[in-house]
């Protein structure tokens, strides 16, 4: 006997039904390979905007590293960076710095299509939070196996040559 929904239509008892025309999904250590890619590059450009904000005042001049004028501008850039790496990027090209040197792309879950600004806004917001709190807590019990998340309707998948 054939199951149908609510409104009487037969349904699909595949769970996808494009799983053959579906990008194959990013391998864990892919999707973590570049997560910490970008993440360096975050911090990296944070502090180097720090840097040279402390070398470009004169010496007697300079404040010390606890200013919270330092270590806002730092935070700022770190900010900055990681939003355009992943927001702007990924809305332009579908990847972040990290994404392309891994060889993954992000894609809309409904229909692997181009993400939305604002999934990829609520993906880098989802993102932070997730890496900054759940993310080490968990790693710090020992860990999971379950895979990662994607966030906001979109998902991580391998870059395919064609695309």
């Amino acid at each position: 006997m054939e199951s149908k929904d609510l409104f009487g239509v037969p349904r699909d008892r595949r769970p996808n039904p494009d799983a053959a025309t579906a990008p194959a999904p990013a391998s864990t250590g892919r999707r973590y390979g570049a997560a910490a890619i970008d993440g360096t590059l975050a911090v990296f450009c944070a502090a180097m905007s720090g840097l040279v904000y402390v070398l470009s005042l004169p010496a007697s001049e300079a404040p010390p590293l606890t200013s919270g004028n330092v270590w806002l501008r730092v935070l700022v850039a770190g900010i900055g960076v990681s939003l355009i790496n992943q927001v702007l990027l990924g809305l332009l090209f579908r990847f972040s710095v990290g994404k392309l040197l891994v060889g993954t792309r992000v894609v809309r879950m409904a229909d692997g299509g181009r993400p939305r600004l604002w999934q990829l806004l609520g993906r880098w917001i989802g993102g932070i939070t997730y890496g900054l709190t759940i993310l080490p807590i968990g790693f710090f019990l020992g860990g999971s196996e379950a895979p990662p998340l994607d966030f906001s309707g979109v998902r991580i998948v391998k870059a395919s040559a064609d695309s």
